[in-house]
């Protein structure tokens, strides 16, 4: 964004005691504009704000911007809370801190007659006055002792409850829980937190100021930027559509992919940096907010196109994608060329296991790899044959003998341990490890055998690793001393055990047992990476993983 046309804003820092500031939220003086994301604390994190206040710790300020324009689409309702819609004079709108503010309003001005369970969070906190805790509601009777939150700051609700508290018979007991009642009212009535108040800036200059200071520890996305930027009622909302498509690619197993990729495939159907970082900067421009929803569009086909391409390959999760920067390009490559040749396909194939195995994406840098964007899009027109920018003549990196999900390295060799297809413990069936992995998480890849007592060294190999199903993710060495010879046979080598382990099962040796599948593994991954087009490692395995070989370097 050009300073030139920047309106300058005046910062107004202000502190507010607590019950004031619910009084400006619920009246509708300071309002949740609808470009902000819903509510998604937890239960655990609503006791945590109220014990922060209740013991006097600093919650962190709240960030408003105040206008009189009419045109920005608010919420009706804060947490559970419907609140009004004050029209007279400035109104403030609630860029950082609706989470704290919706715990607040929500904990402590809820209606009697209000339902108070709502998408898993229970509004009607109570504190118990006798272990000095915040609680959900007990169940059964509710006596003196468990004070509602809901009623703290009313006076009419806080008499009544103390009027409660005096029906009880040990007037020790009741003189200790009114003393507590007394100090947790009072603490929260004392309360007061800093609020700072953008004023005289137009919508995007009130944004940019919330990105300035997102910069030094406040947290918002770059889709949550964009949609702050371009909202506007009934029209495309950035954070919307992703949280929606999301959706769609958790159905497909890619779930917890970062948003920030996404964000990159949407920059590169633009036609722009995928390394940008000054996204205000860019969709206040006119000529690229209205291209915005046809980019989006066209990125979420490339990428599904892409992933029916990973999905050939193995990949059906993206805990088994050593990195997100290939979804981008591989993204870009569909979304240009829907159905690409039999030669494209093959290039394509022979590039992504390369990148995978060579740790390619983990050790360049954005211009290189902005280069090899560019070359992507050539093949994808039929303008190139070949790729030169990544060499697919790399030597892949060694084996990893220690095991890090994070590791891209590692990725690729899971996806060794994918083609092998491996079978339950439990009955003759295969293995869903994309699926394993998307609920389950590295925990899916269970240990063949862990002992905490024993030489931690040893039980972090990856030899020591291999898919199990979800009900048996602790040692599986047990679990297959269990099994028939008959069943070892078809199970034990498709997970990578070579001919001669039942012996050593049967024998108890489980160092053996792990150590003779290493290098039965270590075989096998080169035969697998000469088969894909990849040249193989000098050396057979690597002690340790660099920091340049993390699946997360691009996030």
């Amino acid at each position: 964004m050009s300073i030139r046309n920047q309106i300058r804003a005046e910062v107004v820092p202000e502190v507010i005691f607590l019950g004031k500031l619910m009084e400006r939220i619920v009246s509708g003086k300071i309002r949740v504009p609808k470009f902000q994301r819903p509510f998604i604390w937890r239960q655990h994190d609503i006791f945590a704000l109220l014990e922060s206040v209740y013991m006097g710790f600093p919650i962190g300020s709240i960030l408003v911007w105040e206008t009189e324009q009419e045109n920005i689409e608010s919420t009706s309702f804060v947490g559970p809370i419907e609140v009004g819609h004050d029209l007279n004079g400035k109104v403030g709108y609630l860029l950082d801190g609706q989470q704290r503010v919706s715990t607040l309003v929500g904990t402590l001005r809820l209606p009697n007659e209000y339902q108070s369970v709502s998408n898993g969070i229970d509004w009607r906190v109570y504190f118990d006055l006798e272990k000095r805790e915040f609680t959900r509601a007990p169940k059964g009777v509710i006596d003196g002792r468990y004070f509602p939150m809901a009623s703290l700051l009313d006076t009419s609700g806080f008499l009544a409850a103390a009027r409660k508290i005096e029906t009880f018979p040990d007037e020790l007991q009741r003189r200790n829980w009114l003393n507590a009642a007394d100090r947790i009212a009072n603490a929260f009535r004392d309360y007061q937190l800093p609020i700072i108040r953008i004023q005289e800036a137009d919508l995007d200059s009130a944004v940019t100021v919330f990105a300035r200071l997102n910069r030094t520890g406040r947290k918002i996305s770059a889709d949550q930027m964009v949609s702050a930027l371009t909202y506007r009622e009934g029209e495309f909302h950035l954070s919307g559509e992703l949280d929606g498509y999301i959706n769609e690619l958790t159905r497909k197993g890619f779930g917890n992919l970062n948003r920030v990729f996404l964000l990159r495939s949407v920059l590169a159907a633009l036609s722009l940096d995928i390394y940008a970082k000054d996204w205000a900067g860019l969709v206040v421009k006119a000529d690229i907010r209205p291209k915005l929803p046809d980019a989006f569009e066209d990125a979420a086909g490339g990428i599904n196109g892409a992933l029916e391409f990973l999905k050939n390959l193995g990949i059906t999760s993206d805990r088994l994608l050593p990195y997100g920067l290939q979804l981008v390009l591989l993204g870009e490559f569909y979304r240009l060329c829907p159905i690409p040749t039999p030669e494209q396909d093959k290039l394509l194939r022979r590039w992504f296991w390369v990148t995978s195995f060579t740790g390619w994406f983990g050790s360049v840098n954005s211009s290189r790899a902005t280069h090899a964007l560019r070359e992507i899009r050539e093949l994808a027109k039929g303008e190139r044959s070949e790729l030169s920018v990544v060499s697919l003549d790399e030597k892949a990196l060694p084996f990893p003998i220690r095991f890090n999900p994070m590791s891209a390295r590692a990725r690729a060799f899971l996806l060794y341990l994918v083609s092998l297809q491996p079978l339950s413990l439990k009955n003759p069936v295969k293995l869903e490890p994309g699926k394993l992995l998307s609920e389950l998480g590295s925990s899916a890849i269970g240990y063949v055998w862990y002992n905490p007592g024993e030489a931690e060294e040893f039980s972090s190999i990856s030899a020591n690793r291999m898919f199990l199903d979800r009900d048996l993710v602790d040692n599986a060495f047990d679990h297959l001393t269990e099994l028939d010879d008959s069943m070892l046979k078809k199970l034990l080598p498709s997970h990578g055990f070579p001919a001669g382990s039942i012996q050593m099962l049967r024998d108890g040796d489980r160092n053996k047992f792990i150590l003779q599948r290493q290098e039965y593994l270590i075989q096998g991954e080169r035969r697998f990476m000469g088969d894909r087009g990849v040249n193989l490692p000098e050396s057979g395995i690597a002690e340790t993983v660099t920091d340049s070989d993390t699946s997360d370097t691009d996030d």
